[in-house]
């Protein structure tokens, strides 16, 4: 389980997830008590989709009002990765709260997004993140 944000501007840091051919790194913030910023650098492949899932699982739980994940900083998105993104609408739907994703400049991510036409757009809101 991943611990519970305890500093003044409620950061935490998750370790670097490597594997075998990349890596990928987790920030949450809490920039409100009821907001979650989840920021993904790297690569977001089979292997490391899997580690954002755990992530996102131990910290959307009741009391959370907004789940926003900021993809700004990934270099490679595969189609793993927008499984966990539709996953995590699920988990964020079970707890009452809202989801958002910021693509940001990320060719990876807007590059699957155009590539696959899927209803993710209609499912997570994309807009910039707060």
């Amino acid at each position: 389980m991943v611990p519970e944000p305890r500093s003044a501007d409620h950061q935490l840091t998750v370790p670097g997830w490597p594997n075998a051919g990349g890596h990928m790194s987790l920030r949450v913030r809490r920039p409100g008590s009821r907001t979650l910023l989840v920021e993904v650098t790297g690569e977001v492949d089979l292997s490391t989709a899997r580690r954002l899932d755990e992530v996102l699982q131990d910290l959307v739980h009741g009391g959370i009002g907004e789940v926003v994940i900021d993809l700004a900083g990934v270099t490679f998105f595969s189609v793993a990765g927008l499984n966990s993104l539709l996953r995590a609408q699920l988990l964020a739907d079970s707890a009452g709260a809202h989801l958002s994703v910021d693509s940001g400049r990320s060719r990876a991510v807007r590059r699957l997004f155009t590539l696959l036409p899927t209803d993710f757009d209609s499912v997570a809101n994309v807009r910039p993140v707060p």
